[in-house]
């Protein structure tokens, strides 16, 4: 079974988590048996691109990812652009004849790949992993073999509220890196709560949030150590945030790791006690949340949007109010204080991660849209044709 993956960014060049999620996604089809060729584009500012003849990152994106979302401005140049796209788009199509389609972002590259592809009746599977519609309007296809996965019913709901006519569309979560669990982190001592926080350093990520809780913890006379995993997305954001650990004098407890390659994720959730999620704005999922649990650390988690659905407050996690940094303060010092409870919701959360999150079900309920969209899909006998005997 032939499958073509189109996405604007592919990693090992990440922007958030989407780029992730598409590469388990397709990982988890091609071990379905699933011969997996990708379609992408190029960022040289977000990393170094792979060297693998199944992923080709020739597609040009209409901008850039730099300080935030940069739109290309020459109009000529954009068309020209645009026809590039859907030449190396027809190309793979020739050259791979894809039994399925699996797209992901297409921000910098627009609608005009999906409806190419469309054009051949190819079962085609966009997931959406951001809170919004990809494309303004009413714009589902009509009467294509086509359908929407989402990461959380929050992200689906959104689009039903949006007039869209998606409810029966399936929800496929961002699944972890392994069907198999890693080792889960090693108990500390007790004597410091070790923190932790992995994603872009920007303000809707709640960053600040997070940072004004440590001071708390500092004021308390909390022991702690705070590390930060991500790139800042905007240099004026990251200079706020350690100036502001320089007045509150958290030089030697916060700690800037900067991007962490996602191979070596593992080693920093496996160095922590608690992962903090204090984002502002409504996310899709959720990602480092499932991961972080599935290495038996404790999530914190503002749950805004499809983020609630990851956890269950004093389950598998803890949830504090969104923007709260008295309440998240209050939320880390009670892990502080309270270690037996804390290593229960550890334990629980490992076996929920277990039971929701892995790439063998996200992958499987992919594989059973597309049969489904093969099956809708395929040429239906006219009732009224008669049967001509010779």
């Amino acid at each position: 079974m032939q499958l073509l993956v189109i996405t604007n960014i592919y990693p090992p060049q990440n922007l958030g988590g989407f780029g992730l999620c598409m590469q388990r996604l397709t990982d988890g089809l091609a071990g379905l048996g699933y011969q997996a060729h990708v379609l992408t584009g190029d960022q040289p500012q977000l990393g170094p691109s792979s060297t693998s003849v199944d992923i080709q990152r020739d597609l040009q994106l209409l901008g850039k990812y730099h300080e935030g979302v940069q739109n290309l401005q020459d109009l000529a140049e954009r068309q020209r652009r645009q026809e590039h796209n859907l030449a190396c788009l027809n190309t793979a199509l020739s050259r791979y004849q894809p039994d399925a389609c699996l797209i992901g972002n297409l921000d910098l590259l627009g609608k005009e790949l999906l409806d190419a592809v469309l054009e051949h009746d190819i079962p085609t599977i966009q997931h959406i992993g951001f809170m919004g519609s990809p494309f303004p309007g009413n714009w589902l296809p009509i009467n294509k073999p086509f359908s929407l996965a989402f990461a959380s019913r929050e992200v689906r709901r959104l689009l039903v509220q949006m007039g869209l006519d998606v409810a029966d569309h399936p929800i496929v979560h961002p699944p972890l890196q392994s069907d198999q669990l890693p080792q889960p982190a090693a108990e500390g001592n007790g004597s410091v709560l070790r923190i932790g926080f992995s994603g872009l350093l920007m303000q809707s990520k709640g960053v600040h949030v997070l940072l004004e809780a440590a001071s708390q913890l500092k004021a308390s006379g909390i022991p702690f150590q705070l590390s930060l995993a991500g790139k800042a997305f905007s240099e004026d954001y990251s200079q706020a945030l350690q100036h502001f650990c320089g007045q509150a004098g958290m030089q030697n407890q916060v700690h800037w790791l900067g991007f962490v390659d996602p191979d070596a994720l593992s080693d920093f959730y496996q160095s922590l006690d608690v992962l903090v999620f204090p984002s502002l704005h409504p996310e899709s999922f959720g990602m480092v949340v499932a991961e972080a649990m599935s290495h038996g650390v404790l999530p914190i988690s503002s749950g805004v949007g499809g983020a609630f659905e990851v956890i269950t407050h004093g389950v598998d996690g803890l949830l504090v109010e969104p923007g709260q940094s008295q309440d998240l303060a209050a939320k880390l010092i009670w892990c502080y204080q309270h270690r037996d409870e804390c290593r229960q919701i550890k334990t629980r959360a490992r076996r929920s991660a277990q039971l929701r999150f892995t790439p063998i079900q996200s992958a499987t309920a992919l594989a059973n849209r597309f049969e489904q969209l093969r099956q809708n899909n395929r040429p239906k006998a006219n009732p009224n044709q008669s049967l001509t005997i010779f």
